[in-house]
C-alpha cells in the first residue's frame, strides 16, 4: 500500500490517498477541499477510488467528498455518530467557519471494530472509535503497514480541540490512551493537520500524556 498526502484548503488539512499499487484501487481519507486538484490527481494517476473514509464530519475534512463521489461513483464512509455532523451545518461547522451551510450523505456507517476493505488488495482498515474531538471521531488502522489515519484525534505533540459540539477533553484523553496508544509503538499516525508521527513518539513526548513519560 502506497500512502500519498495532499494538503488542501485554508486550514491546511491533510487529505490522504491509500493506494494498492498493483490494482490502482484507492481509498481517499478526508478530502477536505480543493476538489479540482484532488480530481486531477485521481485522473492523472488513473486511480480507481473505491471509498472515501471520513475520520469525522467537520467541514474541513468533508468539503470535496461530494464532488469526488460524483466523479468516481465511490462510497462515502463515516462512523454512525457522523450522520448528524454530515447533515447539520451547526455540527460540521460549515456555517460558522466555512463558506456557507454544507450537508452530505454517507453510503456506509461504521462502528468500532468494523473493517472496511477491498478484497484482494492492501486496502483493509479497522475502525477505532475515538470520540472527544467530535462524537464521531475514528481512526482507520491498517495492521499490515502499521499505519493509522487519525484525523483530528491526535497530532504531533498535541491533540484535537474539544470546544466544538460533541467535544470533551476527558473523553478524548481516554480515547487516545485506551485506543490509539494500545497500537504498536512503530505505528505511523497520519493526522488531519501537520506532519505524521508515531505512537511511540507521542507516548513519550506528547505533553497531554505526562503520565507515560
Amino acid at each position: 500500500m502506497k500512502i500519498e498526502r495532499v494538503t488542501v484548503g485554508m486550514l491546511q488539512e491533510q487529505t490522504y490517498f491509500a493506494i494498492d499499487e498493483k490494482t490502482k484501487q484507492a481509498f481517499i481519507i478526508d478530502p477536505g477541499a480543493d476538489e479540482y486538484a484532488l480530481i486531477h490527481k485521481i485522473d492523472t494517476d488513473r486511480l480507481k477510488v473505491e471509498k472515501i473514509l471520513l475520520t469525522h464530519g467537520h467541514f474541513d475534512h468533508i468539503g470535496a467528498a461530494a464532488a469526488i463521489k460524483a466523479h468516481t461513483n465511490c462510497e462515502i464512509v463515516i462512523h454512525e455518530e457522523g450522520k448528524r455532523y454530515l447533515e447539520d451545518p451547526r455540527y460540521n461547522l460549515s456555517t460558522a467557519f466555512g463558506d456557507g451551510a454544507m450537508t452530505l450523505q454517507a453510503d456506509q456507517y461504521v462502528k468500532d471494530g468494523d473493517v472496511v476493505q477491498v478484497e484482494g488488495t492492501d486496502l483493509k482498515f479497522e475502525v477505532i472509535h475515538a470520540p472527544g474531538h467530535t462524537l464521531d471521531g475514528v481512526a482507520y488502522y491498517n495492521d499490515a503497514h502499521k499505519a493509522a489515519f487519525v484525523g483530528d484525534i491526535i497530532f504531533k505533540g498535541s491533540i484535537g480541540r474539544t470546544d466544538f459540539i460533541g467535544g470533551d477533553m476527558a473523553t478524548l484523553i481516554r480515547s487516545i490512551s485506551a485506543g490509539i496508544f494500545t497500537l504498536e509503538r512503530e505505528v505511523t499516525l497520519y493526522p488531519g493537520h501537520g506532519d505524521p508521527t508515531t505512537v511511540g513518539f507521542e507516548v513519550l513526548n506528547n505533553p497531554y500524556f505526562n503520565m507515560f513519560e
